[in-house]
């Protein structure tokens, strides 16, 4: 009997785009040691055992601070980044209980409203091309260098 080769495994990353009518909520990357300085949607890997929307909600009540009513699936996006490689899904939720506010000090050092039109000059490259995609289109690989 022959061994098994190891699999390799690669993250399943949740994320959640609050909305605000036209509006969605940013939290700027600090020392995490990935895209500091980068104003990006709450979120983050799925854990073992937890539902790709429970790591949603759970991540999105870590570091946002709020509870979010319903989640709507928006987008599947693979990516590819240098070492980095994984699958996000993208949420959208217009009900949520609070104020989104920076909860994770240790890894966030600033949030912001923005108009999904018009975001701030340093966002993560993926959401910009994901909300660039035409209404109805949920699925596209990304792969960049930054």
């Amino acid at each position: 009997m022959g061994t098994r080769p190891k699999r390799e495994g690669f993250p399943v990353v949740v994320h959640v785009m609050l909305l605000r009518g036209e509006d969605v909520f940013l939290l700027r990357r600090a020392a995490t040691g990935f895209m500091d300085g980068y104003f990006c949607l709450p979120g983050g890997h799925q854990k073992a055992g937890e539902s790709v929307s429970d790591a949603a909600r759970r991540e999105c009540l870590e570091e946002a601070g709020v509870e979010v009513g319903e989640l709507r699936p928006r987008f599947a996006l693979p990516y590819r980044s240098g070492a980095h490689q994984g699958l996000n899904f993208v949420f959208e939720a217009d009900a949520f209980t609070g104020e989104p506010a920076v909860a994770e000090p240790a890894l966030f050092d600033a949030c912001c409203w923005s108009p999904r039109n018009d975001l701030p000059e340093r966002v993560t490259p993926w959401l910009i091309d994901a909300l660039a995609m035409p209404e109805g289109q949920w699925y596209h690989e990304f792969h960049w260098t930054r």
